[in-house]
């Protein structure tokens, strides 16, 4: 690959939307037809109309692959590519060798400590389910570094369960008197812990918690979360609920490509149905910091969420033998005023995705079949033992007005 064919292929990540005559200037063959993707007024017209949604059965949808409902420590655990390989792919071998370990680690996670509160977690958790929002306290504030705040919090625990009168082991739902011995066991046979000591006092409230069935935030979560639910149900007249009503919600596809014979997995927050939405759709829900929308088309451009979304399309469409040619994404704002946005990706950014898709999947043939590790070295010519000829983005190549100084 010579240099100017490398400047070439390199996407823009400078403009957050890509024109049709942008695509047609990269010599990008479309997958299809620009005007067979629905766009926004053609899901509301549906929406709109009144149609009763109708469930669809999971087993229906097995076609040529794998679609189940299965624990995402499954998901993680199967060693199928997924989108975040493959944009490690469009980098380099290196990039790509250690991303496909990220899936283990994060397996690793999950089964080792529960993870803090994060705000953006539990709002991405919460648009799918709703009644997550309905599931939220206010902790009090007490210090754990003492006995006397350990004390304070676990009584406030064991009155919570007792006014209650019940809690959770599991799914099941137990008896509050069961629960708080469940809870007793916990710490002093599973982990053996004294509840006399301060460890055991800590363990003893983490299992209160785990056992509760709420969300126990700060004061300043809580009003965050709320502001966020109100937006969920005034959004576009309650969209979002009748977006979501009878989809799939994390629902994991296998599939093999069959061009370059790699083993593929995706699993989308949720898919909807042309029986429900008009459309057979993925659906995204990213939780952001940014400013504006602006900003978020931007992060989405760097980070490369059209590659994601191009290939659960392809994978989901060849998976399921439905025809999924949409994808809306849900935009939830983790920074004042915590707005939402749901957003119907155009066919030119989807068909800019499929394009990375398909390039990221032959360079990870590739990668395999030579076992390279190489890193940046790849962008070097053939003969110059990796040194690399750099070139600054253009934006930077501007004329300066003359000052008086």
């Amino acid at each position: 690959m010579n240099l100017e064919t490398l400047k070439d292929s390199m996407p823009n990540l400078h403009s957050a939307a890509v024109s049709e005559k942008e695509l047609f200037d990269k010599s990008i063959d479309f997958t299809r037809p620009l005007k067979d993707y629905p766009k926004a007024e053609f899901i509301a017209n549906f929406i709109k109309s009144g149609v009763k949604p109708q469930h669809v059965y999971t087993e229906s949808l097995n076609v040529d692959g794998l679609v189940v409902q299965d624990a995402m420590e499954k998901y993680l655990d199967n060693d199928s590519l997924s989108s975040s390989m493959l944009k490690a792919a469009l980098k380099t071998p290196l990039h790509f060798e250690f991303a496909k370990s990220e899936d283990k680690e994060e397996l690793e996670k999950i089964k080792g400590t529960p993870a803090c509160f994060n705000l953006g977690t539990f709002l991405h958790q919460a648009i799918l389910e709703p009644t997550k929002f309905e599931r939220v306290i206010i902790e009090p504030n007490y210090a754990l570094n003492s006995n006397e705040g350990c004390a304070k919090m676990i009584e406030y625990w064991e009155t919570f369960f007792t006014q209650r009168g019940f809690g959770y082991i599991g799914e099941e739902e137990v008896k509050a008197a069961d629960i708080i011995d469940h809870c007793q066991n916990q710490v002093t046979e599973l982990l053996e812990l004294k509840l006399d000591k301060i460890d055991g006092k800590r363990a003893y409230i983490k299992v209160f918690e785990s056992c509760s069935g709420v969300e126990a935030v700060t004061q300043e979560n809580f009003i965050k979360i709320q502001i966020l639910k109100k937006h969920y149900e005034v959004y576009g007249g309650g969209i979002l609920k009748k977006l979501l009503h009878h989809s799939k919600r994390e629902i994991s596809m296998y599939h093999t490509d069959s061009n370059t014979g790699l083993d593929l997995k995706i699993r989308p927050d949720a898919i909807q149905f042309e029986e429900n939405i008009g459309v057979n759709a993925i659906i995204s829900v990213k939780s952001s910091g940014i400013e504006d929308l602006k900003a978020f088309y931007y992060q989405a451009a760097k980070l490369h969420y059209d590659l994601s979304e191009g290939m659960y399309q392809e994978v989901a469409t060849k998976a399921t033998g439905r025809d999924f040619n949409t994808t809306i994404m849900v935009m939830l704002q983790t920074v004042a005023p915590y707005a939402i946005a749901i957003l119907v990706w155009s066919a030119e950014d989807i068909e800019m995705g499929k394009h990375k898709f398909h390039f990221a999947l032959n360079n990870a043939k590739e990668i395999i079949e030579k076992e390279s590790v190489k890193g940046y070295e790849v962008f070097s010519e053939e003969d110059n033992l990796g040194l690399i000829q750099m070139f600054l983005p253009s934006w930077n190549q501007q004329e300066y007005l003359p000052v008086n100084i």
